[in-house]
């Protein structure tokens, strides 16, 4: 008997500026049963978290614009706990990247090229630790 997957159905919010991989992460997420919705740059992904807040973000760091890591530490400062405390993944095929989008408040990290399980667990690891800590303090 398969156990019950708590984070299925959650509402990710896949910001990357690269639209294969966008559509690459989408079909892996829904494929889990997650719903994906998809931003490409870090400008769109909070303008479309203030319409309705995602249950977490996928963020890679190399964008033009505001880089991940800035979208992860604006993020993290919000006074709306829906993005303060959302669980965040951040993707990445740049080296230094992880360590980057992990100081800046990212509960995970998984390195491009994506691999489907990688994400998924990452994923589900980032939920579990939200959950287990709802008062965890932002990264500054």
């Amino acid at each position: 008997m398969a156990t019950p997957n708590p984070s299925a159905g959650l509402r990710v919010l896949v910001v990357d500026d690269n639209h294969l991989i966008r559509k690459l992460l989408a079909l892996i997420l829904e494929r889990a049963g997650f719903e994906a919705v998809e931003a490409e740059s870090g400008e769109d992904a909070l303008s479309l978290a203030e319409e309705m807040p995602p249950d977490l973000w996928l963020v890679d760091e190399v964008m033009p614009g505001m880089k991940g890591s800035e979208l992860v530490r604006r993020l993290r400062r919000s006074r709306d706990r829906r993005l303060s405390c959302a669980p965040i993944v951040g993707i990445s095929g740049r080296v230094r990247a992880a360590s980057e989008l992990l100081l800046a408040g990212c509960d995970s990290f998984v390195p491009k090229p994506v691999d489907e399980r990688r994400v998924v667990d990452a994923i589900r690891r980032a939920v579990r630790v939200r959950g287990e800590s709802p008062d965890h303090v932002p990264a500054a």
